[in-house]
């Protein structure tokens, strides 16, 4: 558990502007499991190399034991992404935005598998999604966007790296209709969900002619069009991924508002993305601290309802309880996994309070205990 005192440290030294306590801590290496550091850099926040920030990252994303969502993980890997910008200092002139301001863009992938974010890329809040996109491109993996992605030659591009997307896009675009599929919309969704349709299609300006698949639908009296090259899923299966979107958007407000990381550390783009990098390691950390806080506590419960058993009722709730619970899709759909997802990925605000208060206590049945309980 020291080095996840250490990294613990090093947000909370970070958010209240302590930088003394982690570079004290950070130059005991015997506290340190995760990467040798073969020099001191922390002297100056402008000066750490990003690439040491980046392995301790991918390091933590290895190694560590998070939970998944079983279903979620059947249909493959599952990445949704989109980008937020953060306001940057008027100094920073590589980071022109408008008259008004400056600004940088974080285009950042969340797996939902996990519930995790995996990567983003740091650039001007100008630059394009479309071509951030391109260049975390992954073979095999299925990619989650809005209308911003909307874009014939990314469809492409993301089918000849064998890759796939499910993308919403406009409702006036001209396409043709290939081929009728059948919506499989389960009779208990037609209260909530209306005119869907399933199809595959060609678009009339793609100069590829690629055939694809087009899901519509009317929520809440609101029009959507997915276009996907994913032909194995079913009808509901597309419209619930789509809605699972939603949760990169609220991972963009816990980690600017719950960790203010709307505050930049730094002006250099280097020690952009070591800030970064340095709130998704906590986030990281926190994460995986929680989850096995949680399930400690379950362990060594005397209630009857085990770890077990609320593992097992958590996806039953993602499809099942939604067509039970008459929870309407567009909404309701995002949170599927009710009490488990609070449980072990929401961390609030009084959480984060209580850790840090609590941090450098013995990690003791009752500290868990009162981690446990202050869940919200």
């Amino acid at each position: 558990m020291r080095w996840l005192d250490l990294h613990l440290n090093q947000y909370f030294a970070n958010i209240y502007k302590e930088y003394s306590i982690f570079c004290t801590l950070l130059r005991n290496k015997n506290n340190i499991n995760l990467l040798p550091l073969e020099c001191p850099f922390w002297a100056d926040f402008h000066q750490p190399s990003p690439s040491l920030f980046r392995r301790i990252f991918y390091r933590l994303l290895e190694q560590l034991n998070f939970l998944e969502i079983p279903e979620i993980k059947a249909l493959g890997r599952l990445l949704c992404i989109d980008g937020s910008v953060f306001p940057a200092f008027t100094s920073m002139d590589w980071a022109h935005y408008k008259k008004t301001g400056n600004a940088i863009k974080i285009h950042l992938v969340l797996e939902l598998n996990r519930m995790l974010p995996v990567q983003f890329i740091s650039t001007d809040a100008n630059s394009s999604e479309k071509t951030a996109l391109l260049a975390m491109l992954e073979s095999g993996v299925t990619y989650i966007a809005d209308r911003g992605y909307l874009s014939f030659s990314l469809f492409h591009e993301i089918a000849k790296k064998e890759a796939f997307f499910l993308i919403r896009i406009k409702t006036n675009l001209k396409y043709i209709s290939q081929e009728i599929m059948n919506p499989g919309i389960p009779p208990q969704w037609r209260t909530y969900v209306s005119q869907v349709t399933d199809c595959k299609i060609k678009f009339c300006n793609d100069k590829t002619q690629g055939i694809y698949r087009l899901v519509t639908f009317v929520a809440l009296g609101e029009t959507y069009f997915i276009a996907t090259n994913r032909f194995d899923l079913k009808t509901y299966e597309v419209i619930m991924l789509y809605a699972y979107r939603w949760q990169v958007e609220l991972f963009f407000r816990c980690i600017k508002r719950t960790f203010n990381a709307l505050h930049l550390w730094s002006h250099d783009p280097k020690g952009i993305e070591v800030h970064f990098h340095s709130y998704l390691i906590a986030y990281l950390l926190l994460l995986y601290f929680k989850q096995n806080c949680e399930t400690q506590d379950n362990s060594s419960s005397n209630n009857p309802e085990s770890d077990e058993q609320r593992s097992e009722d958590a996806p039953e709730t993602t499809c099942r309880d939604l067509l039970e619970s008459r929870i309407p899709p567009a909404c309701g759909v995002v949170s599927l996994l009710g009490a488990r997802l609070k449980r072990y990925w929401k961390m609030g605000i009084h959480w984060l309070t209580t850790v840090r208060n609590l941090l450098l206590q013995p990690l003791t049945p009752v500290i868990i205990r009162m981690f446990c309980s202050d869940m919200q």
